[in-house]
């Protein structure tokens, strides 16, 4: 099936007299979405009322297009259509580009999480000449359940955003830091296209940390002994060397560093096979699906020898991975630039280049890793551009410099609420913000409030506040910032598109991703 797109200056000019033939209050055209299919002519427009679908044509072509809608007939006929998930089904059915799809195959990789549903647009505008694919709808459990959302609408609204920018290359989406399966199943029942396992619960750290003695203890409590010797005959008694271009890995353990590894590891083993089954099982015939687990979330970071006895172990079970992340020397905190040595970070980060390359091939996923400027030279050039990169809260923050750009009033009484709220919101994230040097907001006129958004003690604040501020009520019980802030996204979206297209083309221009 052939879809021929429409030249920018006829689609305006020809759905523009479409509309206008019928009692619809017409804001905006997206020419972009415009394209003819069998006779009919479909395109994104914004009403009062929100971006709605146009299907347009000969009346009988018009009635029988699977769209859900209102007619209106005339010389022609139309159909107005709601984003409605019935639509969104009908939209991936008929423009399959608008589907998520796995993203294996690609070396590059960026998730762009959209906690707000509207950066999408904005996003694919940076990606487009770079060389790299964008997981566009990504979000958690807990980013869902402080935005308000679930997995089935972010899809929605990333896929009606493709179909706004005719983005055709393909995207993904991303059930990220699943910790059950029945969290697993809720994503791809939503239609996601990758899963991120997070094991962080899986994981034995008292045991792993503990005396000689006591993990001598609980190694023979909790490993049958047929398998203890399997592990020994596997790990013991070896060197197992890896090469690269910067220099080579040699990877050595003892009994103690099995027991060890065992005891940190063997539960999140277990799961993430139990879990890595169940999916194909379910999926059947059906697309695979990337695959990524996630040990990040640890008290200290990720040796070599951690990630080879945790990789060697899945594949001896026949789980593969598509992408890890470990967790990294240094610190990756929210919306900020990488705090560390950056010699010891290229050491660290280029034995996790070689252990991915050898055994599974599989990209390096870096969580939290929005505004790390610092060492994005350094992953692109010893990954050799082999990485997956995740992001979510830099374009909130992107939203908020809008808004301190076109109502600093409404600015200052969100980083006001923001501030009391910032103890409740430090227990969910590893930040170390230093209230005290955060620069005092009522001296600041309201041109250099935006200015606030280049700080980094204010991004942390306001970054891990974003669900208290969207659900923060008024008095009455209304709403105290949601609406009028995505009023403010809906009035000046071109501009909110053009911050997050130059903040994520210097994310992939320091990368080095250019196509």
């Amino acid at each position: 099936m052939k879809l021929n797109n429409v030249e920018p200056l006829s689609a305006n000019h020809h759905l523009s007299k479409m509309v206008k033939e019928f009692p619809i209050d017409l804001l905006k055209i997206y020419h972009r979405s415009v394209c003819s299919l069998n006779g009919l002519t479909y395109g994104l427009i914004r009403t009062p009322e929100g971006k709605q679908l146009v299907v347009g044509g000969e009346k009988n072509r018009v009635l029988k297009d699977d769209f859900q809608g209102k007619c209106y007939h005339r010389t022609s006929s139309l159909k107005l259509c709601n984003l409605s998930s019935e639509n969104t089904e009908c939209l991936m059915a008929l423009f399959p580009y608008t589907r998520p799809v796995p993203l294996r195959k690609h070396p590059f990789t960026i998730g762009m999480g959209d906690r707000l549903g509207v950066a999408t647009p904005g996003h694919l505008q940076a990606v487009t000449k770079f060389n790299v694919r964008p997981v566009l709808a990504q979000q958690s459990v807990r980013e869902n359940t402080q935005t308000g959302r679930n997995f089935r609408e972010v899809v929605r609204d990333a896929a009606w955003s493709v179909f706004q920018e005719n983005y055709r290359k393909g995207y993904g989406a991303d059930g990220d830091h699943l910790k059950f399966t029945a969290e697993v199943q809720s994503a791809l029942e939503a239609g996601v296209s990758m899963v991120t396992l997070d094991l962080s619960e899986k994981l034995d750290f008292i045991a792993y940390l503990g005396s000689r003695e006591e993990v001598d203890r609980k190694f023979k409590e909790e490993i049958d002994e047929g398998d203890a010797a399997v592990l020994f005959h596997l790990f013991l008694g070896k060197t197992f060397l890896l090469k690269g271009d910067y220099g080579e890995l040699s990877i050595q353990f003892d009994q103690e560093g099995v027991k060890r590894n065992t005891l940190l590891f063997h539960r999140a083993i277990d799961f993430t096979e139990e879990v890595y089954e169940w999916i194909r099982s379910k999926r059947g015939n059906q697309a695979p699906i990337d695959f990524e687990v996630s040990v990040d979330e640890t008290p200290f970071p990720t040796s070599a020898e951690n990630h080879f006895f945790f990789i060697l172990q899945l594949s001896q079970r026949g789980v593969r991975v598509d992408s890890l992340a470990p967790r990294f020397v240094g610190e990756f905190q929210k919306g900020v630039d990488y705090r560390g040595g950056i010699e010891s970070f290229r050491r660290h980060f280029y034995q996790h280049v070689l252990i991915a390359r050898d055994y599974g091939n599989y990209k390096l996923s870096i969580h939290s890793g929005s505004d790390k400027f610092s060492v994005f030279p350094h992953m692109g050039e010893l990954a050799g551009g082999r990485l997956h990169l995740k992001t979510a809260g830099t374009s909130w923050l992107e939203a908020l410099r809008l808004v301190a750009m076109f109502n600093p009033s409404l600015f200052r009484e969100m980083h006001q609420y923001a501030l009391s709220k910032f103890d409740e919101a430090s227990r969910l994230y590893h930040v170390t913000t230093k209230l005290s040097q955060l620069p005092e907001i009522e001296g600041l006129s309201d041109q250099d409030i935006p200015s606030l958004l280049d700080h980094e003690e204010a991004r942390q604040l306001l970054h891990i506040t974003y669900g208290f501020l969207l659900n923060a009520k008024s008095p009455t019980g209304g709403s105290l910032f949601r609406r009028n802030l995505y009023h403010l996204l809906s009035r000046y979206e071109e501009d909110y598109g053009s911050l997050l297209k130059r903040h994520f083309e210097k994310h992939l221009r320091s990368i080095g991703g250019e196509g």
